[in-house]
């Protein structure tokens, strides 16, 4: 049974804004999937599973955030102790296709799509941009009860006519840490108008992502955080991650923010739609 509605702000605990901490890419999967794992180096011991992944969990812990850790399905056949290690701490084990497609691109094609649905499956959100209702139907024949690409607005969207409906918790390049850690990001940086496009550090990721938390809080709505295990295996980018969880909690215990999972938000929002609007805004730009 959905708890009851807040007098309040408009989500749980009187909460003015919905915040998730989501952890992205596991393993060696993306770089099999884009041909950058060496053919003769062994899989299974990647350093940001054996090495960050427990500190990143330790951290969600010490400030008692529960996550959404989108990971490729590819994961389950490769570290299914470490997906249960994720499960068993509390946290949502979210999909992130079979091995981190990138979905505008290698699953244009219809057939495409649906096989990486059904290979995931049959083991176990695409991110990005997807395929309009093409993509929000096969979400939704498959179980799937929200999405998390790239958008400007937490969105309730209509789906087969108005027949179903699927909930858009989207992410912001802004509020990725690889949008200030990565070279490879620096056309994304200069086309947003905001960052130069030479890679940036910790001190410009916290700076900006205290500063949209406390933003989003004012504003009232929903928020997506997202760290990357693989990006942040130096002590400074580690703090840095930190002290924006630290910010988080303080924010929480001030019940200026309810901190979920997207499941459980997806839950919330399915319960008292109107939290949320109907238009997303999708954002189609691309760090590639």
């Amino acid at each position: 049974m959905s708890p009851e509605r807040p007098t309040g702000g408009p989500w749980p605990n009187d909460a003015s804004a919905a915040i998730t901490v989501t952890f992205d890419n596991m393993g060696e999967a993306a770089d099999i999937n884009r041909g950058l794992w060496p053919d003769d180096q062994p899989i299974g011991s990647h350093y940001s599973v054996v090495r960050m992944l427990p500190k990143f969990l330790a951290l969600a812990k010490r400030y008692d955030i529960h996550v959404t850790y989108f990971a490729e399905s590819w994961n389950l056949g490769v570290y299914p102790d470490a997906i249960k290690s994720i499960a068993e701490a509390g946290h949502e084990v979210a999909w992130h296709a079979w091995q981190h497609e990138a979905w505008s691109k290698e699953c244009k094609d219809e057939q495409d799509e649906r096989g990486n649905f059904e290979r995931s499956f049959e083991a176990m959100t695409p991110g990005g941009s997807i395929h309009g209702e093409r993509t929000l139907k096969m979400c939704r024949e498959f179980g799937l009860g929200y999405i998390s690409p790239a958008a400007q607005e937490g969105a309730v969207v209509d789906v087969d006519g108005g027949k179903d409906s699927i909930v858009v918790l989207p992410f912001w390049w802004s509020t990725v840490d690889a949008y200030y850690y990565m070279e490879s990001f620096g056309k994304l940086r200069v086309l947003k108008g905001v960052l130069r496009e030479d890679a940036q550090g910790p001190d410009v990721l916290v700076e900006a992502l205290v500063r949209q938390i406390d933003k989003t809080i004012k504003k009232g709505g929903f928020l997506s955080l997202l760290f990357h295990p693989f990006l942040n295996d130096n002590d400074e980018r580690l703090q840095a991650m930190e002290t924006v969880l630290q910010h988080l909690a303080k924010r929480r215990d001030e019940s200026k923010t309810w901190l979920a999972t997207c499941r459980e938000v997806e839950q919330w929002v399915r319960a008292h739609p109107d939290v949320l609007g109907s238009d997303p805004i999708w954002d189609n730009s691309s760090w590639r």
